[in-house]
């Protein structure tokens, strides 16, 4: 592979004045200019990326740690900090940790070797004091609250997005409500548990720790989650499910063993995803593409030292629809 030394030989010049015109210096003689290019279109010179972005300290690229990449969630938020990387110039590196702290790990120290100029957590389950340890290498914005207090976040009012749910449930007369979620370990599993179970002994609502679910994510697990309903004695009369598509999967087992929706069971989602609409599932509104950008907006802000908020809260709707 050709390199600067062979240039500067081939076009008789100085490798500082091909430096110069590899970085489109203008103060190069149009002459010596001319050669340079010549002598790089001859030797078939491709300069290294690496070099490159080490000498000017930044690589224009930003990292994103997501769980999945394919879930509705997930991919919608990385729409929308995609959108907001091309607004300013920047490439985005897509990570899937599949919860694993090991590759959380693994990322981060793409930070560290600034191999990335910024890193966007869209949900992540590394402790506290390892986000602190991360965050002394580079600028780092998380899309969910955060303990740690060296990382802005912007995240989504999980807590009023309950309080939503579970108002709107009490207001059509359900005292006995259920709860199924994602990732417990999450900082959105976190606090939409923790805000369930204040609201739960708030209101005084009935409970029976076999109404709750943990791990879901998929149509298939909502289903899943309505046979293991279904086949209990006692059970609740609501269920807040923490996303769409597993709320349409309880709907569809429990249509199919011939339960009425909302009359025998009322089911709740998240998301506001378009399946949403298709089964007619009350749900809770997240602007989440908005909640991409906005990550992106903050973090750029950061790498060029401009003063932001440290918490940036974007509130949640309850859309209204047939399963409540």
């Amino acid at each position: 592979m050709s390199n600067i030394t062979e240039i500067s030989k081939r076009a008789n010049v100085s490798r500082s004045t091909v430096s110069r015109v590899l970085n489109n210096h203008p103060y190069v003689k149009p002459e010596k200019r001319e050669a340079v290019l010549q002598a790089i279109k001859e030797l078939n010179y491709v300069p290294n990326l690496n070099a490159v972005n080490l000498s000017r300290g930044k690589t224009n690229v930003l990292g994103v740690i997501v769980p999945k990449i394919n879930h509705p969630f997930f991919s919608n938020l990385i729409e929308g900090i995609g959108e907001e990387c091309n607004k300013h110039n920047y490439s985005l590196f897509v990570h899937q940790s599949n919860n694993d702290p090991k590759q959380e790990l693994e990322f981060f120290n793409r930070l560290k070797y600034k191999l990335i100029d910024g890193l966007i957590l869209g949900s992540c389950v590394s402790p506290c004091h390892i986000l602190d340890e991360v965050s002394d290498f580079g600028k780092i914005v998380s899309c969910e609250a955060s303990e740690s207090k060296q990382i802005t976040s912007v995240f989504i009012n999980h807590k009023s997005g309950i309080q939503m749910a579970i108002d709107h449930l009490r207001d059509q007369g359900h005292q006995a409500i259920g709860l199924c979620i994602g990732n417990p370990k999450s900082g959105v599993g976190m606090s939409r548990k923790k805000s369930f179970f204040y609201y739960q002994k708030e209101y005084g609502l009935q409970w029976r720790d076999n109404w709750y679910f943990a791990e879901q994510y998929t149509i298939e697990d909502g289903i899943t989650v309505a046979k293991t309903l279904l086949e209990q004695t006692v059970r609740p009369t609501a269920m807040v499910v923490g996303s769409d598509y597993v709320a349409a999967g309880m709907i569809y087992e429990a249509k199919n063993q011939g339960i009425r929706i909302p009359e025998d069971l009322a089911v709740i989602g998240f998301d506001n995803q378009p399946i949403s609409k298709v089964v007619e599932l009350t749900t809770i509104h997240q602007p989440i593409l908005e909640l991409g950008q906005t990550a992106v907006s903050i973090l750029y802000s950061l790498i060029n030292n401009k003063v932001v908020p440290t918490i940036k809260t974007l509130e949640l709707e309850l859309i209204k629809r047939k399963s409540t």
